[in-house]
C-alpha cells in the first residue's frame, strides 16, 4: 500500500503516485482509498457507443463515474472511494495524471469542497489564488511567486473548505506546467520538457497545514499593472465561472451556488491587469505583496519578504 497527504485528506492507493510525496505507513484511517482493478471490463459499468466517446461524466451527490478513453473507468463514491478498472494499455502517467486532475476533483466535490480551476500560493499564514481564462497565466504567476519565496499551494486544481467563518486551503499536486517561454523567463530548469511547454515539480506548504484563504485575483492582460475590486454580486458569478466542476455539474447547482456566495463573504476577489510582457513576470509577487498588505486584516502580522 502507498500512502498520501493531499487537500488534507490521507489518501491510501494500491498503486504509486510517482509526482506525489510518500507518507510513512500509518495506522491512521485513510480519508480515501484509490484502487486499481487490472482484470475488469469497462463494459460492465458504460455501453459500447460511450465507449467511443473521449470523455463520459456522471455525478451525483454520493457515486460518480468518469470515463476517458484509452485509460479506463474511474468509479467515484461517497468522497472516500476511487476505483479505476484500465483499458489494455493503458499508461501510468495517463492515469495519474486523470486521477490527479477531473477524477480527484470529483471526490472533492463530493466531500462538499468547491473546486476552482486556480492556482494557489501561500505567505506567513494566509494564501491567495490565481482565476483566468486558459492562457490567463495562473501557472506562471504561481511559479513567478515561488520563484520569490512565496510557498507553493497547488497548481491548476484549487479546493476550498467552505466554513462558516473562515475559508481555507491545504496544499495539493507539487507540480506545475509552464511555457516553455515562461520557464525560461524564470530560470527554472525542469526535467520534463518540450519546445512548448515544461512541467516541474515545487515545494509545497506542510501537507497539513490549512491556510486561510484571503484573496483571489483574476488574472486579465492590459496596458500596464492594476487591481481593482470586483462588486459582491459580480464576485458570486465569476466564481461560478472558474468553477472546476461548471462543465459536469447541473445549471441550477443549490449547493454549488450556495458556496460561491459563502465564499465571497470572506474572500476578496480582485481583477488584476498586467502587461503581456515576461520580461516583467517577476514583478508580480512584488505587485502582490503591496496590495495584500493594504488589504490584510488578520490577527496576525504579515511578513511577506520578497527576494530581490
Amino acid at each position: 500500500m502507498h500512502f498520501y497527504q493531499l487537500y488534507g485528506l490521507i489518501f491510501q492507493s494500491t498503486f504509486s503516485i510517482p509526482d506525489l510525496p510518500e507518507l510513512l505507513p500509518t495506522d491512521q484511517k485513510p480519508d480515501a482509498t484509490i484502487q486499481l482493478v487490472k482484470d475488469g471490463c469497462i463494459h460492465d459499468f458504460i455501453p459500447l457507443g460511450v465507449a467511443q466517446q473521449p470523455i463520459a461524466i456522471q455525478i451525483d451527490p454520493t457515486d460518480a463515474l468518469v470515463y476517458l478513453r484509452g485509460i479506463g473507468v474511474f468509479i467515484v463514491q461517497g468522497g472516500c472511494k476511487i476505483v479505476l478498472v484500465c483499458t489494455q494499455g493503458a499508461e501510468q502517467e495517463s492515469i495519474c495524471q486523470a486521477l490527479l486532475g477531473v477524477v480527484l476533483a470529483v471526490l472533492l466535490h463530493q466531500r462538499g469542497l468547491y473546486i476552482l480551476h486556480a492556482s494557489a500560493v501561500a505567505t506567513h499564514n494566509i494564501a491567495i489564488a490565481f482565476l483566468g481564462d486558459s492562457g490567463a497565466g495562473k501557472s506562471s504567476a504561481l511559479a513567478a511567486s515561488v520563484d520569490q519565496g512565496w510557498i507553493g499551494i497547488t497548481d491548476d486544481l484549487t479546493a476550498v473548505h467552505v466554513n462558516t467563518d473562515n475559508v481555507s486551503l491545504y496544499s495539493g499536486v507539487p507540480k506545475m506546467k509552464l511555457s516553455a517561454a515562461a520557464a525560461t523567463q524564470l530560470q527554472l530548469v525542469s526535467s520534463m520538457s518540450t519546445a512548448e511547454e515544461s512541467a516541474f515539480a515545487f515545494l509545497t506548504a506542510n501537507s497539513s497545514k490549512a491556510y486561510n484563504l484571503q484573496n483571489l485575483y483574476i488574472l486579465e492582460y492590459g496596458a500596464d499593472w492594476s487591481i481593482e475590486t470586483v462588486p459582491q454580486q459580480q464576485a458570486i458569478i465569476e466564481l461560478l465561472r472558474f468553477s472546476g466542476l461548471k462543465s459536469v455539474l447541473p445549471v441550477r447547482d443549490r449547493r454549488h451556488f450556495k458556496q460561491a456566495a459563502q465564499l465571497v463573504k470572506h474572500v476578496n476577489l480582485y481583477r488584476l491587469r498586467r502587461p503581456r510582457d515576461l520580461n516583467q513576470l517577476s514583478k508580480l509577487a512584488e505587485f502582490l505583496k503591496d496590495h495584500i498588505k493594504s488589504t490584510y486584516s488578520g490577527k496576525y502580522s504579515l511578513r511577506c519578504e520578497v527576494v530581490k
